[in-house]
Parts: structure tokens; sequence; C-alpha cells
């Protein structure tokens, strides 16, 4: 059970002080300092092999200097190759996609050096031959340096933590060969039993997946493979290990002034493992001055602990060093104190821009790892902050102002926003919710530069500036609106959230909208009218304009309430984000503008973008996540995880839909989902589950009463069917009439299955669905059948709620 509050803890705000980046621990010292000491393997058709990869080696290994007795690595040099054989299709498709080989099977690359680390292939290595004594080869050191440039300069990731954590945490081997193939670009390969994004080479929660291809190169760059042991694949069963520190709660007293932060952290944590290296995650651009550690308590007595951080423009990733080891289970208090100027950005008049949003403070995790929070801030008294939870205290102190904000229940992460606001509140009785919209009074440098523009314009064209002029005042009313929408509909489908109270503030980023618990930010461009808009020529945006802002309220339910576990399960945040957004329209605009939203959402996923060579439906399945953003398609990461994602919800909804009782089953099924899984991490799998559990007899095309069809075409799949129809129909008599003709499915795999529904329309605007008929492959269905109706028919049509996703 976590706890609620910390005891009181007397933290002083401290001034700007010296910044010192150094590494007190001597482990971590000598790792770093670790080069190629002479001694070297001989190597002749070698063979090492981990997981999916399969080396071969002629040469020499140069190992590294030992460090507590180990040896973390060795520069290699003669003739190596490596292949990778990925463990399933989706992941030779998207090893396909990223070399740009429709037809690769696998990974096959030459080289002639090689640096790697980790104790795994040396320990394996030493097994062939002993290390042979000598001086260091100066090949080998040039080699080495090379590496820890790039390490420094390119990667902009310390390895040498996950190193340090082998070491002294007593973790299982890693394995890291960073290869420049003859064929394909730089590569980092890596076998990491702890999860292979616990190298940080990137930022992907692949909730545990051990083997990884990270490929560094500016245009093809990015996570090329990602899968577990392909053991596991085929066993269907995997090690989960605990994460190392579970946070529990969060004491921050931050001081502002100007663009600047000061601010020292209190983190009350549950040691996860035995664990003497606690990797942290802060950005950068806040340098730790001071740390120290103490067992959880009342009148803690606080030990320094040694902290790791490189210069800010190299290879930062933080990290604490404990003196002894922490006990699995057992609970403590982490203090760290930190400084910087590039979390707030001042956007001119009284607006600041916060940049590090999820890191601007020291974590252990954030959407994956809840804590309850205590924000204390110190500012100058004409600025106000807007932080998630509830402000329970603000009072002025001679030129400063105190603001104290308060999470009493685990929430995802902190967040807050800085600067001169107008506040405007409103309780809606019929959602239980109270909204605070805060606008800036003044006139920030964004919309400083768009009235320039507008005056300039409107004077070539010879009409009055003052007509279209951006007034930030005028905000507040649209995001209010947006906000009682969103909420009002998102507890019809989905129940209530914890929290009554929802804070939705301006922000001075054009385009770019973010939620945190109980706090929206919104983009200056969410509140242009459509004058203003043609005007500047951003039309194309209006489908974001009209959705953003009840996309980003959603996610009060979507991404907070109900969290991913990983990144293949983004689609439970971003897409069910998106589905809401589309049930606003309907609830604000009729079914009408509910079809044109699905209209739009279906061309945008079978788009093909003009920079593009694969268009968006190829670029991957959902639960590809992030990582369909490719230099193929930098853009199908949206049209797929937003859009599709969106659309798989609706042609569930649409599938248990029936003319008597509308959504009953479909909400039910929504509101268990989102009371089932609140505070906790969801994956698709989970849903599934909910899903099956309330499918209606529409989607039971299985015996088994399972949803895996349904799931493997539209979540890990990529087929999309074309469907065609000609229905006619006769009069019978006696209000009877007889429908014939076919319905046809194309351009899908053999099992590949769809209900196809079937309307018949009374007239233009007026239908009513009729029933469905199940289409399995490439087929053509004949349709005969008598159906006896209110009155005349217009006509017979399918899909016409895009109730399918259909070419």
């Amino acid at each position: 059970m976590r706890r609620s509050a910390l005891p009181l803890v007397l933290v002083v705000s401290l001034l700007f002080s010296p910044v010192v980046f150094a590494a007190a621990d001597p482990t971590y010292t000598a790792l770093r300092a670790s080069r190629p000491d002479g001694r070297t393997i001989t190597l002749t058709n070698y063979v090492f092999d981990r997981d999916v990869l399969h080396f071969t080696l002629n040469g020499k290994l140069h190992l590294l200097a030992p460090v507590e007795g180990k040896t973390s690595g060795a520069v290699f040099i003669g003739q190596g190759s490596y292949e990778l054989k990925p463990a399933t299709n989706y992941e030779r498709r998207q090893l396909a996609i990223n070399s740009g080989d429709d037809k690769l099977t696998s990974i096959v690359d030459q080289f002639d050096s090689a640096v790697f680390l980790g104790t795994a292939l040396v320990a394996a290595a030493e097994k062939a031959g002993a290390p042979v004594a000598g001086t260091p080869d100066q090949a080998a050191l040039s080699r080495w340096d090379n590496y820890m440039k790039r390490q420094r300069k390119d990667l902009h990731t310390n390895m040498h933590v996950r190193l340090l954590q082998e070491l002294l945490n007593k973790d299982e081997p890693v394995f890291v060969g960073w290869v420049d193939g003859k064929k394909y670009p730089p590569a980092a390969l890596i076998v990491d039993p702890r999860g292979a994004d616990d190298v940080r080479l990137t930022p992907l929660n692949s909730g545990g997946e051990q083997t990884m291809m990270v490929v560094i190169h500016d245009t093809r760059g990015g996570v090329w493979y990602s899968a577990r042991y392909k053991s596991e694949i085929e066993s269907g069963k995997g090690t989960v290990y605990a994460p190392l520190a579970d946070a529990e709660h969060y004491f921050i007293d931050a001081n502002i002034k100007g663009a600047e932060l000061s601010a020292t952290t209190v983190m009350t944590f549950v040691a996860g493992a035995n664990v003497r290296v606690l990797p942290i995650d802060i950005t950068s651009s806040l340098a730790i001055s001071d740390a120290s550690f103490a067992p959880a308590g009342e009148n803690p007595t606080w030990t320094p602990v040694a902290f790791i951080q490189e210069e800010k423009k190299e290879d930062p990733d933080a990290a604490v060093v404990f003196p002894a080891t922490l006990t699995a289970g057992q609970r403590y208090q982490l203090k760290l104190t930190y400084a910087g100027r590039e979390v707030l950005e001042n956007a001119g008049d009284g607006n600041f821009t916060i940049t590090r949003r999820q890191n601007w403070y020291p974590n252990v995790g954030t959407f994956t790892d809840m804590a309850t929070y205590e924000l204390r801030f110190t500012t100058p008294q004409k600025f106000e902050i807007v932080g998630v939870g509830e402000q329970v205290e603000n009072r002025v102190e001679g030129d400063s102002r105190i603001a104290v904000w308060k999470a009493t229940h685990p929430i995802r992460v902190a967040g807050f926003n800085y600067g001169k606001f107008k506040k405007m509140s409103q309780s809606d009785k019929d959602s239980g919710t109270t909204f605070d919209v805060y606008t800036n009074p003044g006139t920030p440098d964004i919309i400083t530069q768009i009235n320039y523009y507008l005056a300039a314009a409107a004077e070539e064209n010879g009409g009055g500036p003052e007509n279209i002029k951006v007034n930030t005042a005028s905000l507040a009313q649209s995001a209010m609106a947006d906000g009682i929408n969103t909420v009002r509909t998102g507890n019809m489908f989905f129940g209530p959230l914890a929290d009554k109270r929802v804070a939705i503030t301006q922000q001075s980023q054009w385009f770019f909208g973010q939620s945190w618990p109980t706090l929206v930010y919104m983009p200056y461009v969410a509140f242009l009218n459509g004058t203003i808009r043609n005007t500047l020529g951003l039309n194309g945006a209006k489908d974001f304009i009209d959705n953003v802002g009840a996309h980003e309220v959603a996610h009060q339910w979507w991404g907070h309430q109900v969290g991913t576990k990983t990144y293949r399960d983004e689609w439970i945040s971003e897409g069910f984000a998106e589905f809401t957004a589309g049930v606003v329209a309907q609830q604000t605009g009729g079914w009408p503008r509910y079809n044109d939203f699905w209209e739009k959402a279906r061309h945008n996923i079978l788009d093909k973008p003009r920079a593009a060579t694969i268009s968006n439906q190829d670029a991957g399945p959902i639960s590809q996540g992030i990582r369909l953003a490719t230099w193929r398609n930098p853009g199908a990461y949206d049209s797929i995880v937003y859009s599709k994602g969106a659309y798989v919800l609706h042609m569930l909804r649409m599938a248990m839909y029936d003319n008597k009782n509308g959504d009953t089953a479909f909400m039910e099924m929504m509101k268990d989902f989102a009371s089932t899984y609140a505070g906790k991490t969801a994956s698709t799998q989970d849903f599934q589950t909910i899903a099956e559990k309330h499918a209606t007899q529409s989607l039971h095309l299985t015996q088994d009463g399972k949803l895996d069809w349904f799931f493997s075409e539209w979540v890990y799949g990529t087929d999309i069917p074309k469907l065609a129809s000609k229905l006619d129909f006769t009069d019978s008599g006696n209000g009877r009439y007889k429908v014939t003709g076919s319905i046809t499915q194309s351009e899908v795999g053999d099992n590949f299955a769809t209900v196809v529904p079937i309307y018949v329309y009374f007239e233009k605007n007026s239908f009513v669905k009729l029933g469905s008929l199940v289409l399995v492959g490439n087929t053509t269905k004949p349709v005969e059948v008598e159906v006896a109706l209110p009155k005349k028919p217009v006509k017979f049509a399918i899909n016409a709620m895009h109730d399918v996703l259909a070419k």
C-alpha cells in the first residue's frame, strides 16, 4: 500500500552554486578510465551466439583493463561478421522496412573492427583461450578512443552506468556490440537480461524486451529490432524483473528566478532489488550538486551518496551509487539538489514554456511508476504556478510567492505551468467537475508575431487589422467548452474520474498540446478562428484545431487513469483519446459529424505522404508503436497509433451497437476496463480480455469466445480490406422487401474475417442497421433475404457508419 504523505522534511531552497561534475565512486571512476591494457585473446572462426545474434570472429580481442576483477569490454580487430535472424514475422517486417529491402529475411553484415561492452563476450572467449599479456595496441587504443568520442558526442548515452550496474548490482552478464558494418549503418546490438532499453540508447519503454538493434544514422537511425528472447516467445513464458526502485512519494521544493530553476527533491521509495547503482531520470539541463540517502523514517539521518552526471552536452545520464547494497523490499529516502536554466523558456510578457516536462525533477520512472506528490514553489510575487493535484497554499512573503500543490493519491507524473495568469472557473453539475481555465493577460511573443502578420495582411488587402487580431483573453471560453464537453462524454462512456477538478492552461508552443494528471496544456493554434486560420494559411490544421482540446482532456482517462505497459500498447492512450475526440464530435455535432470524423481518419490511415516511400497502412501494425516512425514514413506513428488505434475502438463500438440498446454493451465494456485498470498499466491483451467479457454475439466468430481474430487483424496486422456491394430490392407486398445482390471483400489474407454491416436507407440521412454478413478472405458472397420494413426503403448499402475500416 502506498504512503499518501511524507513526514515533514525541512528543505531549504538553495541558491545557485558552482557545479562540479564528478563521480566520487571509485568503481565508476575506474570503469570510465578503462582502456585496452595489452591483454589479447586470439580468435579463429570463433562463434558467439546471444539469442538471435550470431557472430563469427577471426582476429584479436584487445581487453579493457579489469575493474573489480572483471573485464567489462574489449576492442576487436580482424575480420568479423554478424547475423540477426528475427524471432517474429513482425520484427522481420520491421527490419525489411528499415533496411529498405522488402525481401529481407535477416540482417547480415561484415566488419573489420568492433567494440564489445559487458562481461558476456569476454567471459565466453576466455574459455576458448587464456588472455596473453602484452603492450597496448595503438590501433585498438585509437578504436576505443573513437568509440568513447562517439558515446559522448553522438550517442549522448553513458553506457558505463549500465556496466557499473552489472558489476555492483551483480546483474546477469550484459552484451553490447558496437559495430561499424560495411553494408548497414553503425549499430549497437544489445542483449540485456533486464531489458535492452536499460542500456538507455533509446527512450523506448519495451517492457523488458531483451534483444535490440539500435542504428545510429542521421536519416535511417532508430530501433530496427526489439523483441523478447526467442525462447520466451516460443514458450510463451518470460522473466519480468522488478524495477530497481518503486517511488512512493516525491517532495519537491523548487525556487524559480527568471528562467532559472533550483530545487531539492526528496524521493521515498521501496528497493525492488538488492541494488547499489540506481539510474535517475533527470534532464541534462539540470546539474546535480548534492546527493544523500537515509532509511525512510520521521527523523532521517542523511548519508552522502556518490552520484554520476557527466557534462550535459555529452553523455549526461545520471545515477547514484550507494555506499552499500540496499535491501530489496526496504523503504528509503533519496535527496537530490540540482539547478539549471533550460527547464523554463521565457516566451514573453509573463509567459513561460516548460521545455523539460517529463524529467524536470529527478525520478525513477514516469507514467509506469505511480507516486504521490507535494510540490512547493517559491517564485517572484507577480507570477503563478498551476500544478498537478490541488493547491493547498498560495501566500506572499515580501517579494516572493509560495505555492504548494499536492496530489494525495498516486499519479504517473508531476507537471506545472508558470507565468502570469487570469483564472476562470466553472463547476459543471452534469459532470460533477470543476474546470479552471488559465489564460495569460499579456501578449506573449508568439501572439505579437501573429498579430503583426495579421495586421500586415489586412493592410495589404485593405481591411482593418482590429477585426482579426488575436486576443488571449478570448481563449478561455473555447477551452472551457472543450473541457466540459469531454468530461461529460467521458463520464457517460467510461465512468467518472477520481479527480473532480481539471485545470486547462494556455502555453506558447504553437502546435503542441499535452495532458498531465488534472493539468492540460493547450496550444495557441487551437484557439484561432476560421478567419485567422485562413489569413495565416492554416486551413489544413482545422481538424487538429477542432479535436485537440477533447483529445488532451481525454488523456485524463487514457494515459493517466489507465496507463500503458509498453510502447506496443501506446494506442490504449493515444488511440483511445482520439476515439474520445470522435465521440465528443458526435455529442456536439451529431452523427453526421461523427461519420465525417471517421472518413477523415480513414483517409489519413490509407494516405501515402508526399515524402514517404511507403503508405501509412504499410508502415506496420499498431503494435509497433513509436517504431512506426521510420525514414520510410516519419509520420506513420500518428496515422496508425492515433487514427487507426481510434478506428479499432470505433469498430468495436459499431459491432456492439444494436437498435434496441444502443451503446449499452460498449459502454459497459469501457467502464469495466477503465475501473479495472484505474491506477494500473494495461496491455493490449488486458484490453482484449475485457472486450471478450463483454463482446456481443456479432463478434463471436469462433466457438472459443475469443477475439483473437479481431485483434490479430487490426492491432497486430496491416491488412485493410476493400469492400464492394451490389444490392437491389423488390417490393414483395405487405410491407416486405426482397433484397438481392452480393458483397465482395478483396486485398486481404486468406483468413481475414470481416463482419460487414448492411444498412437500409429510408431517405438520404435516415438509415438503420439491418444485419451483417461475415466474409472470410478474398471472396464474394450472395445476398438474398426478405425483410419486413415500416416504410418503403430508398436503398440498401454496407458500412454506412464507417463500421469497418475499408478501402
